[in-house]
């Protein structure tokens, strides 16, 4: 599977919730544009860092977020930002633990 360019960097499983997204075919009529993926300038506390968010953005953003719920996935703005974490935290994700799979790995015992 070919990934879109603006999703390089970001981590598998969030890839493909938002592929999963994009796809689908009420969103699809909408025009969605994704544009923001990975950020490494976006910080340790963002989404965007982490590999897990992304802005996409449309002319029915209530439609675009209605569909992103239902796929689980997490708001984070009305400019489109939104983040697929499977339930984890932003503090998971600090812990250098969260995998592609957005599972959060056992710690290591030193």
């Amino acid at each position: 599977m070919r990934i879109r360019h603006e999703f390089t960097g970001m981590l598998p499983a969030a890839i493909e919730k938002f592929e999963k997204l994009l796809v689908d075919v009420d969103v699809a009529k909408l025009s969605p544009i994704v544009a923001k993926g990975y950020d490494s300038w976006a910080g340790l506390n963002s989404f965007f860092y982490w590999g897990a968010a992304c802005r996409i953005q449309c002319a029915q953003m209530s439609q675009l977020k209605k569909k992103a719920k239902t796929l689980g996935i997490t708001w984070l703005s009305n400019d489109g930002d939104m983040a697929y974490i499977s339930g984890l935290t932003i503090l998971d994700f600090q812990t250098y633990r969260v995998n592609g799979a957005l599972e959060l790995t056992p710690e290591k015992e030193v």
